[in-house]
């Protein structure tokens, strides 16, 4: 007996997932016809379903004789999906955040429904179609991930002869778009923000000055140790792309009247500590000296900007610690120029340091007379 024919508002759902009256999940193997539960989140249903799927699609899938001797060497995406991690980890030397976001990515891309098809037969419309289905039930900025990894899978694969030259399915596919919900942080809010931290622990006001004047991210801020500062540098290593900066301790931003050496000079006090950032009082948690962590950098910020009462754009959330390092690339350019704002913020591109210099619309643009 044929199954019944899905309704109109469940044609798109992958095969073999249901969900009962009460709006629970659950999958039904096709083999033993036993159901697994999958809980009442939509998007993980349809991730988990897929993939099932996909392992039950390669395990029942005929090869011809005449196939498997016309493509001796042919994989599917989930077949050369390990093979494809190991070579980006062995050929592009990724740090462990960079290779942690990789392996996200694929695996929602291995979610597909043609993860089991072979690279060669994974057409342009099976790619646009999962990206678009992506969009509605994980989001763009996921969509996006998917596009990225799938789009670099084929291109290594392209290299060792698993698809022709020139043949990759996601190269003519689009980039999903999405509206980008924080708010920047202006030079005021920073200056109100600025003020709240001022009648708080040392520590408070020192990574807002450091952020500003290394223009580095949160987790680089709160490594830094005072053995970094060394022959009239600071020197800092990135966490996420592993580059080297050596920041004169000389450098000054005007609107903090500061240097980097005096703002460092100021985090030394009475408390022994190799880090920069650290705690100066003691309590039941924490030890006097003990560093601070890049989470409670996070935790602060948002302290600061309640203290601070702040508003936001319309339909936008509130600007976090992280926008403390476009306000600088900001800063440095007006001061300094785009050049040295580049270089600071450690970016291989001038377009990538113009999209931290974008202030999406949250300050005035000056328009200066020379003559």
């Amino acid at each position: 007996m044929a199954a019944r024919p899905r309704s109109a508002k469940r044609r798109n759902w992958p095969v073999n997932l249901y969900q009962n009256g009460a709006g629970y999940f659950y999958f039904r193997d096709p083999e033993s016809k036993k159901d697994f539960g999958l809980g009442r989140d939509q998007a993980k249903a349809f991730q988990e379903a897929r993939v099932v799927n996909a392992e039950i699609a390669r395990r029942t899938k005929h090869t011809s004789l005449l196939d498997r001797i016309r493509k001796p060497n042919g994989k599917t995406l989930a077949q050369w999906a390990p093979e494809y991690l190991k070579a980006y980890e062995d050929n592009r030397a990724p740090t462990a955040k960079t290779m942690q976001t990789v392996k996200s990515g694929v695996r929602a891309a291995l979610a597909a429904p043609f993860a089991s098809k072979d690279l060669p037969a994974i057409t342009t419309k099976d790619v646009a179609e999962y990206i678009a289905t992506a969009v509605q039930e994980r989001g763009a900025n996921m969509a996006k991930l998917i596009r990225k990894t799938l789009l670099d899978m084929f291109r290594e694969a392209e290299t060792v002869g698993l698809i022709e030259n020139g043949k990759n399915p996601v190269s003519v596919t689009r980039t999903p778009k999405f509206d980008v919900e924080r708010s920047r942080l202006t030079l005021d809010q920073f200056q109100a923000v600025y003020a709240a931290a001022l009648k708080l622990e040392p520590w408070v006001a020192r990574c807002l000055e450091l952020a500003l004047l290394t223009g580095q991210r949160r987790e680089d801020i709160a490594g830094l140790q005072f053995a970094d500062a060394t022959e009239g540098f600071l020197h800092v290593i990135q966490s996420k792309t592993g580059a080297k900066l050596r920041i004169p301790l000389s450098i000054r931003l005007d609107v903090l009247n500061m240097t980097l050496d005096e703002c460092i000079k100021r985090a030394r006090d009475a408390v022994v500590s190799k880090s920069i950032l650290h705690y100066s009082r003691r309590n039941r948690m924490r030890k006097a000296g003990t560093p601070v962590r890049a989470d409670a950098l996070t935790k602060v910020f948002q302290e600061l900007r309640e203290d601070a009462e702040l508003t936001w754009e319309d339909g936008k959330n509130p600007a976090t610690f992280h926008e403390l390092r476009s306000l600088s690339a900001r800063l440095y350019t007006e001061q300094y120029g785009e050049d040295l704002a580049q270089v600071i913020m450690g970016h291989k591109t001038a377009a990538m340091t113009e999209m931290y210099r974008d202030t999406r619309g949250a300050e005035w643009v000056e328009v200066r007379v020379s003559g």
